[in-house]
Parts: structure tokens; C-alpha cells; sequence
């Protein structure tokens, strides 16, 4: 009889029944690994007028070609918020070994120590091992909130300078294009370090909707770093050779061969050294 009429029922008397029924929903709780380890990360940001140089930020940028099918490429994007030294490492995937090995990589060639490092809240960057070597190392590591691009508005913008307008939004899928990328990033962050000037906000005020900035004089990150005596007598010699020798119309064309050969093509030798500049 039961079956009968289970057969026979509408869809709006099964629904009317079921709303009747007083069964509490209970789910069971998620388990999350990384939620112990995000308490340990606080959510904060830069002062925007911070003057202490080793205050550094951090992202990733994606080289999926517009699809997030299967595994591609990313660049690691590291950017002082002071002086404005920047370094790019592309990396196949965005395993939490991989980006780690790839950050601390540059960490150990910045020309100065760093006291801080500021991420978004991505798992390649909360995990136990960025974790436990910024408690080792001394740096005070904070994350964004929640899609706010703004809190790591520093390295957002290199991201668009150095990443999206030199290689563009193609894929990048293979290890040989990873090595292509990784040659690109040897020559423009020597050039952009030595030969490239840029502005920072020293004034901001703001009026209602208005917000009035004023700028610094422009000057390269050396100039800034020198100018901040941040270099050891040895290395900023050793810095100072490399500029004098240095040809940025000859960089400039460089580079302008390797992104117009594309990682298919880019065999050719580069005539500056693979490590790059201000390592110390």
C-alpha cells in the first residue's frame, strides 16, 4: 500500500510532507589543515608612506593561456616597496615546494636583508613552510584580506609592468618555457634595476571623494639603494663595475630578441650572466 502511493505522489505533496519533518540538519564540520597555520599569519598591510627598505611583497601570476585545465606555468613576483627592486622566477605549477624553493631562492640574492614579507592568502604562500623560515630568518609575515588586491598593491603593479606587458597572457606549459621565461626575467630585472626610474607617493591627502599625491623625484632602484647606503662597501662595487660596463641599449635589444623568438626558438646565448644583478 505504502508503495503504492509513494508511486502515485506529486511532487508538491512530497515537498509539503517534507517540510513537516523536524530531522535537525546537522553537517559535519570541515576539516581545514591550514586554518591553524592562517592564525599564525595575521591579516595586515603596509603603511603607504613606510620608509624602511626590506618591507617586500608577494604574488603570483598566472600563464594558463586562459584555460586552468591542467598544469602551467607562474611567475613569482617579489618587489621592495621602498626602493623598488624587484625580482621575477617563473615555476612550473604552484605547488607549496615548488613556489617555497623558488622564494627563498630569492630571498637569499636580495641585495640587503629583508625585515618583512606580505603575501595574499593563497595555500602556495599560508603553509607551514613559508611559515616556519620567515620565524627563522626574523621577517614578520602578514597576508591581504580576501580579494583585496589593493593590500599588495605594490607587486600588482610589477606584475603588470614586468610580467603582463613583457610575455603577455599566453600559456606556458613546459619546462622549456619556463627556462624561456626565467631568461627573460635574468635580463629585465638587470635592466629594470639599473636603467628604469620610478616615482613614489611621498604626499596623500584626502578630500571626500578626492585624494591629492605628490611624487618624489624619479630615480632608479640603485640609485635608491645607494642612496640609502643599504650595499656593503664590496658589494656596491661590485654593483657599480656592473653599471659602468653596462650597455642598456644592448640589454634593451637583448631582450627584445629573446620575447620576439618566443620559447620555441630561444636557444640563443645570452650575453649577460644568468645571475642576476645586486646578488650578494
Amino acid at each position: 500500500e505504502i508503495s503504492e502511493q509513494l508511486s502515485q505522489i506529486s511532487r508538491a505533496t512530497l515537498a509539503r510532507r517534507m517540510a513537516k519533518w523536524s530531522s535537525p540538519k546537522r553537517a559535519l564540520p570541515k576539516f581545514r589543515p591550514n586554518n591553524k597555520i592562517r592564525t599564525e599569519v595575521p591579516i595586515d598591510i603596509y603603511a603607504w608612506d613606510e620608509d624602511r627598505p626590506g618591507a617586500l611583497e608577494v604574488d603570483l601570476v598566472e600563464h594558463n593561456g586562459g584555460s586552468s585545465l591542467g598544469q602551467f606555468a607562474y611567475t613569482l613576483s617579489m618587489v621592495d616597496i621602498v626602493t623598488g627592486y624587484s625580482r621575477r622566477r617563473a615555476v612550473l605549477g604552484k605547488g607549496q615546494l615548488g613556489v617555497f624553493k623558488e622564494l627563498k631562492l630569492l630571498i637569499s640574492q636580495w641585495p640587503f636583508t629583508p625585515w618583512g614579507l606580505h603575501s595574499d592568502g593563497g595555500s602556495e604562500f599560508i603553509n607551514g613552510h613559508l611559515v616556519k623560515f620567515c620565524k627563522e630568518y626574523g621577517l614578520k609575515f602578514a597576508r591581504s584580506r580576501p580579494y583585496e588586491k589593493n593590500d599588495n598593491a605594490h607587486v600588482e603593479q610589477k606584475n603588470r609592468q614586468f610580467v603582463r606587458e613583457m610575455v603577455g597572457y599566453e600559456r606556458y606549459d613546459t619546462p622549456e618555457d619556463v627556462a624561456w621565461l626565467n631568461d627573460v626575467y635574468a635580463l629585465l630585472d638587470t635592466y629594470a634595476s639599473l636603467y628604469l626610474p620610478m616615482r613614489k607617493v611621498i604626499f596623500k591627502e584626502r578630500k571626500g571623494a578626492k585624494v591629492t599625491k605628490r611624487y618624489d623625484e624619479a630615480r632608479t632602484p640603485l640609485q635608491r639603494l645607494l642612496d640609502k647606503g643599504l650595499l656593503d662597501d664590496s658589494a656596491e662595487q661590485a654593483i657599480m663595475e656592473q653599471y659602468r660596463n653596462s650597455n642598456p641599449l644592448a640589454i634593451h635589444r637583448q631582450l627584445e630578441d629573446l620575447l620576439a623568438m618566443g620559447p620555441q626558438e630561444s636557444d640563443v646565448e645570452l650575453t649577460l650572466e644568468k645571475e642576476p644583478l645586486l646578488t650578494v
